[in-house]
């Protein structure tokens, strides 16, 4: 036989071992003028393997590490040999058929080691899976059930397996560069992306901070209460990753920007906030919150010394778990009342006699960590920041849960920049296909009214279906639970009282020229919603709609 090329003697001999039922090993070569003049092709099971010597030490004297390897040859003398002519052909100028041993069955030729490859296919199946944060175990379920088969996919998961590890092991050195680059190109393509870095002495990537064009509109709209999160699992390179979010008119955690940090040094954090306000065209958030990070705080103080500073109550309230006992971990009348405490109470006195009344109760007054978070009460206690704008956003702990949990999908220690780049990209793009559903049905749908008041129905189609059903939740309360009590004017202000069946009089304060009041409750000011009692007041004044001045744009539909 004549072949132009030693690939088409490989991939003929292959073919032919398949078939038969073995593998291939390419075995040695002669050159001569920089040409390969003779080429051995072996059957897998030819020879034997150089023999190790047990426990076998190195020139130190150290003993060499060695794995407990199956053997796989038995002096098989199957071969073919092929020669280089004059006419630049190979030929084959020797062949042995006979093997020493049996063949592999038809059902089992898929997992001769060399007719397997990882096909074009299976590589883009592979990278695409771990875009959507696919591991490559499941990948290769994949690709069996795409292809029909395992002896259709081409390779074992193993084999997938080791292509991902050299893959990774080629970027390593290149990843940072890689990842950066990868940033260029996204200002290139939409100049509106931002982001900066930084490099230590030797040229490592020690500090990046980015954000798309649709991250500094969103900040634009939704940026007056921001979380920074600086708790999430480090990278390959043991940096930590610091997502900004905030929350949008649907009531869902939006993205406002990203970084990774080689260290929680005050100077490190001191470089994010002031590229974060870079970013966002100098503009502070009027409330930031964070976990409890010293250095953190310290540039927050530094950078941000006009925007109020909280700490998150979910990080927290998620460690009380591990600060009690077991038998208080599973007592439900305990977390009854620690959750009425933290939550629901209204004034700092109410707050201090239900602490002080859980602490004795359950044996808690010499916790040294409830001792330290009651002192740092002010921090994280939600009745402590009734009066800033917003502040009652931070409340929802469904939402803290869902931010840590889009953010833990593709975070973790194992990661390359790369790699993160990849999944991150997908996680954003579902996060903010939640946000057009949400929009598109906002736009496209009515919500069922409860009331045949004017300021329902004008309400509803103003808001977001998500802040409508908060608002509505109000107006239902109003009809069926509120009345005016009494009334007091002094001069342009109407002073109202309000009660209800929960027993607790409210005093709303009305500025009779602009209809524009205050209520005692502070829910307008927490959510920037009217309150039942404002709604109550607005109808005595026989106010059919809520003045342009109670409704917030950042929850309009849009």
């Amino acid at each position: 036989m004549i072949f132009d090329t030693l690939k088409d003697v490989e991939e003929f001999y292959k073919s032919y071992a398949h078939e038969v039922g073995f593998s291939v090993r390419v075995g040695q070569h002669k050159k001569g003028n920089e040409e390969i003049l003779i080429k051995r092709y072996y059957c897998s099971r030819e020879g034997y393997r150089k023999e190790n010597v047990p426990n076998a030490s190195d020139e130190s004297g150290k003993k060499r590490k060695t794995h407990n390897v199956m053997e796989t040859r038995c002096g098989c003398q199957a071969h073919i040999v092929v020669k280089l002519g004059s006419d630049k052909k190979y030929r084959i100028i020797s062949m042995v058929e006979e093997h020493s041993h049996g063949f592999v069955s038809p059902d089992k030729r898929h997992l001769l080691r060399s007719n397997r490859r990882v096909s074009e296919r299976a590589k883009s199946t592979l990278f695409n899976c771990h875009k959507a944060s696919i591991g490559t175990s499941q990948a290769y379920r994949l690709l069996h059930v795409s292809e029909g088969g395992f002896e259709n996919v081409g390779c074992t998961k193993r084999d997938l397996q080791n292509y991902y590890r050299d893959l990774r092991i080629k970027i390593k050195d290149a990843d940072a560069q890689m990842f950066v680059a990868q940033l260029e190109r996204k200002k290139e393509v939409n100049p509106a992306f931002f982001y900066e870095f930084m490099v230590d002495d030797e040229g490592r990537l020690v500090r990046v901070f980015w954000a798309d064009a649709i991250c500094r509109k969103n900040y634009s709209v939704f940026g007056d209460v921001v979380s920074v999160d600086a708790t999430y699992t480090t990278n390959h390179y043991n940096m930590k990753f610091v997502p900004f979010t905030g929350v949008n008119h649907h009531l869902q955690s939006v993205f406002l920007g990203a970084a990774f940090l080689a260290d929680e040094k005050i100077e490190s954090y001191v470089w994010l906030f002031e590229t974060f306000l870079k970013a966002m065209g100098g503009v502070a958030p009027h409330l930031i919150t964070t976990d409890e990070d010293a250095s953190m705080k310290a540039a927050i103080a530094q950078i941000l010394p006009y925007t109020a500073h909280r700490l998150c109550m979910w990080h927290i309230m998620e460690k009380v778990p591990e600060k009690v006992g077991p038998s208080l971990r599973e007592n439900e009348g305990f977390w009854k009342r620690l959750n009425k405490c933290v939550w629901g109470s209204e004034n700092s006195d109410e707050f201090m006699s239900q602490w002080n009344s859980i602490m004795t109760d359950y044996g808690l007054m010499e916790n040294d960590w409830f001792s330290s978070r009651f002192n740092i009460r002010e921090s994280w206690i939600p009745v402590y920041f009734l009066d800033i704008p917003l502040a009652g956003m931070l409340r929802t702990t469904s939402r803290s849960e869902s931010a840590n949990s889009f953010f833990n999908r593709f975070i973790h220690r194992k990661l390359s920049f790369v790699e993160f780049w990849l999944r991150f990209n997908t996680a954003l793009e579902c996060q903010r296909q939640e946000e057009l559903k949400a929009d598109n049905v906002s736009l496209h749908t009515t919500p069922k009214m409860m009331t045949p008041w004017p300021m329902e129905k004008q309400c509803s189609v103003i808001y977001t279906h998500e802040v409508f059903s908060k608002f509505q939740e109000q107006i239902v309360v109003a009809r069926d639970h509120c009345i005016v009590q009494g009334i007091e004017e002094c001069e342009d202000i109407k002073c109202f009282t309000i009660s209800s069946l929960s027993r607790k009089e409210r005093v709303v304060q009305m500025n009779k020229t602009n209809m524009f009041g205050r209520c005692s409750c502070k829910l307008y000011e927490s959510y920037g919603i009217p309150c039942r009692h404002i709604i109550q007041v607005l109808r005595a004044e026989k106010q059919n709609e809520v003045p342009s001045s109670y409704i917030l744009k950042r929850w309009e539909t849009r």
